[in-house]
């Protein structure tokens, strides 16, 4: 049977009782968050599908999913054993969804029931996704998972026949030293404050001040912060510092759920009470044994001892022992990552190395104590008594009542740490028998998670309008989520708060921020103020925007820019002079160009063919005699200055001429009439865009209306000339009217009345009277002055085309873009 189908059917019946209960359940939850949003009077928005595959009402094997987007981008936070189960069961229930869509993997810290499973889902699943979690995380995640493996090895039946025997390996060795190693080679390490973007996909990282290297994950995607706290603590102790608080408020806060509704008693009486408990079973000459985690507690509860030892002379006879080769290997990561410990732990290291213990034995294994009958402390692994040195430890001590178990982490369900604390009599030992159990029993927690009122506390400063709690047991996170709501009743606040079960779907609608980040080159140009308006292109990238210049979109989008250059030939017999007088009557900016020719394509191949001729001669010329040599040098010497006169006579028709509008937005080339083209001609050339589009329109019309302009404008444009220079200033001004009249005909129709000698003009534009006195270039209409300026602009842009300095008047060019309104005639 495969690894997913044995997952799959031994997990199953860990489900069916409450499957109903689950449905029921999950559409409450659905409902409350619609309802919430439909309160508002608000669409609906975009859907948030958060699903706890583990630590769902229960602690244990945590692994909680968010799905963003309807599964477009998915998040795995967590991927733990439950340390009462063994085998497949203890996984997370990976069968409940595709785990191939999982983008991303972050794991908070190294305890077992937040990261053991992760061989296991990087290569026996199809696991796709990138891998995340803390420099120090990292670190102490593979000294503790090669120490499981060594143990799950160690675990695996010894007899049986040998189909069998690997079916047994299958199930309790979940994965071995190759899957470790290729996990690591996959994970990747992440720092505290740093973000990430990881395909839109937005990590940030906060301290958790659980164990070293333990964070909180902040995920945006798409303006929807869900902030997942893992196991955390608010109270700084002896060796970490409190958690962070992110700056901004989260839409959706996942958090522990582990002490519920219960507080925790100040921490200065906690460890009284401890060092107590312990000097009153050593004072009876007793043993103490104290089940921790390899790594976390037990450094904290290793500075407590060094410290009471130190201030208590006469306790220095008694060895404190620590259990566990692996804590001794990890001391040298705290001594590397000193910067994520507290101030004081800082400022000891100034001094000392504060691990460096005075009063701290190792002990190899159990075995070692067998002829100490005097008091000691035992710090042994594991915390919950399953197996390990602890269990053995236990078994061996817990029938005398001078001996004594102090259980300093939480207490999980199903374990026998859990089941010592109830007040029973008997338990059983691994190897069937019946122990009495005579030793006393304390519990004092120093488990370094949120109590409740430190959870009040920092759900009252994040203020998130939808919290789902996980890591808790059913009572407790019911217990909690009453008691969350009526605090946000009690306040005035809407808090949707859920507690979800393993496979329940929690679904929530939220309107995630639309904040677009101007960059590029329209950021560097100017920074915009309150109330500006900012045009460019929106870009939506990794569920972002960004605001940028269209010649900027290909450097933060994959579109790729291209321009469209749009080229029109219109059939003209007009000369480019005339052309640009015409065009300098309606814009400015313009400029002559000087274009070359692209020659024929068959004028290549006839280069080719002259330049062999040209060899064939000269080889030809070399067979001559010596005695014409001077006679051939002086052919030739002739025959290349002809041709040189030639290629000057030609030079006119290689270059054709033009002119640019508005900085080159529009080129307007003159053509000769050629075989391709076979009238004379002019080349409308200009890059589209909607501005340049209306350029090339107008200079189209004007084109179009010389080509059936008067030939009486021509004759009246070289007499003009003529007059110039002449210095003939009546004449000049005589023709300068004529010209003025030619022009405003052409383009408002004909007029009314000319009369040449007082130079006055009546026309009708629109059906409105106008008439135009041109000695002082004065308009007037009395029926509307919106037609007066329009004619009145016309006759100073004429003037500028005919260069009359005089009356010429600044107007407005029709291509300028900034500074108000252009004005086309």
């Amino acid at each position: 049977m495969s690894h997913p189908e044995q997952l799959a059917a031994e997990q199953q019946h860990q489900r069916d009782d409450d499957d109903q209960q689950n449905n029921d359940e999950n559409r409450a939850h659905t409902t409350v968050g619609e309802a919430h949003q439909n309160r508002e009077g608000q669409e609906l928005g975009e859907l948030l599908e958060l699903i706890p595959l583990g630590a769902g009402s229960e602690v244990g094997r945590s692994c909680i999913v968010a799905s963003f987007f309807e599964g477009k981008k998915n998040v795995m936070f967590d991927c733990g054993i439950h340390p009462g189960f063994s085998g497949l069961s203890s996984l997370p229930y990976f069968d409940e969804i595709d785990v191939s869509a999982i983008d991303v993997l972050l794991v908070t810290h190294f305890h077992l029931d937040h990261c053991a499973a992760v061989p296991f889902l990087v290569n026996r699943t199809n696991f796709k996704g990138r891998v995340f979690m803390t420099h120090a995380t990292k670190a102490i995640f593979h000294m503790l998972m090669s120490d499981f493996v060594r143990l799950s090895a160690r675990q695996q039946p010894k007899a049986k026949g040998s189909e069998e025997k690997e079916e047994e390996e299958d199930e309790s060795q979940l994965w071995d030293a190759k899957d470790l190693k290729a996990a690591m080679d996959k994970i990747e390490v992440i720092d505290f404050h740093q973000e990430i973007n990881i395909d839109g996909i937005k990590v940030t990282p906060y301290r958790a001040g659980h164990v070293l290297g333990a964070c909180q994950f902040e995920v945006n995607v798409g303006g929807c912060r869900v902030l997942y706290t893992g196991d955390y603590s608010r109270v700084a102790d002896r060796h970490l510092p409190a958690a962070d608080i992110p700056k901004k408020t989260p839409h959706v806060v996942i958090v522990e759920s582990t002490y519920g509704v219960s507080p925790h008693t100040p921490k200065e009486e906690r460890e009284a009470r401890f060092t107590d408990k312990i000097h009153g079973i050593l004072g009876r000459g007793g043993k103490c044994l104290l089940p921790v985690v390899a790594l976390g507690r037990a450094q904290e509860l290793l500075l407590i001892l060094e410290d009471y030892w130190e201030k208590h002379p006469e306790m220095s006879h008694v060895p404190v022992y620590q259990a566990s080769a692996l804590a001794r290997k990890a001391m040298t990561v705290f001594e590397t990552y000193i910067n994520v410990l507290n101030a004081d732990i800082k400022r000891q290291f100034e001094e000392k190395n504060p691990f460096n213990f005075k009063h701290v034995q190792s002990l190899n294994r159990a075995s070692d104590l067998d002829g100490n009958t005097g008091p000691c402390v035992v710090l042994a692994t594991p915390s919950m008594l399953q197996s390990g040195t602890s269990r053995e430890l236990f078994e061996n001590w817990c029938e005398s009542s001078d001996n004594g178990v102090v259980i300093c982490d939480f207490a999980v369900q199903g374990t026998l740490a859990r089941e010592i604390l109830s007040d029973v009599k008997t338990v059983k030992a691994r190897d069937g028998r019946e122990l009495q159990l005579r030793c006393s029993v304390d519990a004092i927690s120093f488990s370094a998670h949120a109590d409740y009122p430190q959870t009040q506390q920092f759900l009252d400063i994040l203020n998130p309008p939808h919290v789902v709690l996980v890591h808790g047991e059913t009572s407790e996170m019911a217990r909690l989520k009453r008691a969350l709501e009526a605090k946000a009743v009690a306040d005035g606040k809407e808090m949707n708060v859920f507690a979800p079960k393993n496979c329940q779907s929690v679904e929530i609608r939220y309107r995630g921020e639309k904040v677009a980040k101007v960059a590029g080159s329209l950021a560097s140009d100017c920074l915009p103020v309150e109330g500006q308006e900012v045009r460019g292109v929106l870009v939506a990238k990794d569920f972002g925007h960004l605001l940028v210049a269209p010649e900027d979109v290909r450097d933060h989008a994959r579109l790729r820019t291209s321009v469209v250059t749009q080229r029109q030939l219109i059939p003209c017999e007009v000369n480019i002079d005339t052309l640009r007088f015409a065009l300098e009557a309606l814009f400015e900016g313009m400029h002559a160009v000087r274009t070359l020719r692209m020659p024929k394509k068959s004028s290549f191949k006839n280069e080719e063919d002259d330049d062999e001729n040209i060899i064939e001669e000269k080889k030809t010329e070399e067979k001559k005699s010596l005695t014409k040599g001077r006679k051939t040098k002086k052919a030739k010497k002739e025959v290349a200055m002809i041709k040189k006169e030639e290629d000057e006579e030609d030079d006119d028709d290689k270059w054709e001429e033009g002119v640019s509008i508005d900085n080159g937005a529009v080129t307007l080339r003159k053509a000769k009439k050629s075989d391709e083209v076979g009238v004379e001609h002019v080349i409308l050339e200009w890059a589209s865009d909607p501005f340049a589009d209306v350029l090339a329109d107008a200079t189209l019309s004007v084109v179009l209306q010389l080509n059936r302009e008067p030939e009486t404008l021509k004759a009246y444009e070289r007499d003009h000339a003529i007059a110039m220079k002449e210095n003939d200033t009546e004449a000049v001004e005589l023709l300068r009217f004529k010209m003025a009249v030619a022009m405003l005909e052409a383009q408002f129709g004909k007029a009314q009345k000319v009369d040449e000698k007082t130079r006055v003009l009546e026309m009708n534009v629109d059906a409105k009277r106008v008439t135009i006195l041109h000695a002082t270039r004065t308009v007037a209409c009395d029926e509307d002055e919106s037609t007066r300026s329009r004619v009145e602009l016309a006759l100073g842009r004429i003037d500028e085309a005919i260069a009359d300095c005089s009356y010429a008047r600044r107007v407005r060019s029709a291509t300028t873009t900034g500074g108000g309104g252009a004005t086309a005639v």
